[in-house]
């Protein structure tokens, strides 16, 4: 879990934000479901990929979509 830092990282404090705390309830159906882009007959074919493979995709897409909204972020912020 130490290479995934991204994904299990300790968030810090006790206040669970809404984020956190839909992430505590789904755990890992959260991470098939992202996998599997959505669509549940799919899942299935998630769970028999190797962890790493997974694993080394969601870190991607986590950095990939914090970049982007960081970029967002700046160009409204530039607007204004």
């Amino acid at each position: 879990m130490s290479n995934y830092d991204e994904l299990f990282g300790s968030g810090g404090g006790n206040t669970l934000t809404r984020v956190s705390q839909f992430g505590t309830k789904w755990g890992w159906y959260s991470s098939v479901y992202a996998l599997a882009q959505s669509d549940i007959r799919r899942f299935e074919d998630i769970t028999k990929l190797k962890m790493h493979e997974c694993l080394l995709f969601l870190t991607f897409e986590k950095e990939k979509q914090e970049i982007e909204a960081s970029q967002i972020k700046n160009k409204f912020n530039a607007g204004n």
